[in-house]
């Protein structure tokens, strides 16, 4: 069986979703529903959006978790480290919640607020002609369900996403 390599099931760049980060969580959100709907059938929606600056550099990625985790006022104050989830939630009682909105009331709220007070920054990447074995452990090591894929000069080529590696191990299996 012939290796694949990530240039193989990576999602070009052209086609994937890209907002500036001075753009609206409202601008972001319906770009990546309009970049979902054009995806080919068969591939998964896009659950991230990657972010620009000014120059046109990519310079992070919005994802659900991100939008999510902007609804929680304190989430980002409460250690600069990586916490872990379980240890987060432990520490649910020193969260400021905000009482007099209801939860709907707070997803609103935030729809004009900009995309760079959400996003995450993009620390990791992969060369587009790596082998997928070694993207993959890249990706399950630090926890990313998404690397953007650089090509010639480390310029942005692509996104490899792990539910795009998913369905090619289970097309593998699956297969007789």
């Amino acid at each position: 069986m012939e290796e694949k390599h990530v240039r193989d099931i990576m999602v070009p760049l052209e086609e994937y979703a890209v907002v500036s980060q001075e753009a609206t969580i409202r601008e972001a959100l319906k770009v990546m529903k309009e970049s979902s709907e054009k995806l080919s059938p068969g591939k998964y929606r896009h659950l991230g959006i990657l972010v620009k600056d000014v120059e046109g550099n990519i310079v992070g990625k919005l994802t659900q978790a991100d939008i999510l985790r902007g609804l929680e006022p304190d989430y980002k104050d409460i250690g600069g480290s990586y916490i872990s989830p379980l240890m987060r939630a432990k520490m649910a009682d020193i969260m400021t919640h905000v009482p007099d909105k209801t939860f709907l009331e707070r997803c609103k709220a935030h729809k004009d607020k900009k995309v760079r007070d959400f996003m995450t920054t993009v620390a990791l990447s992969v060369d587009v002609n790596e082998v997928l074995g070694h993207a993959l452990h890249i990706m399950l090591i630090s926890e990313h369900r998404g690397l953007l894929v650089v090509g010639e000069g480390k310029k942005p080529v692509g996104i490899l996403r792990l539910t795009d590696i998913y369905q090619l191990v289970k097309e593998a299996i699956l297969e007789d």
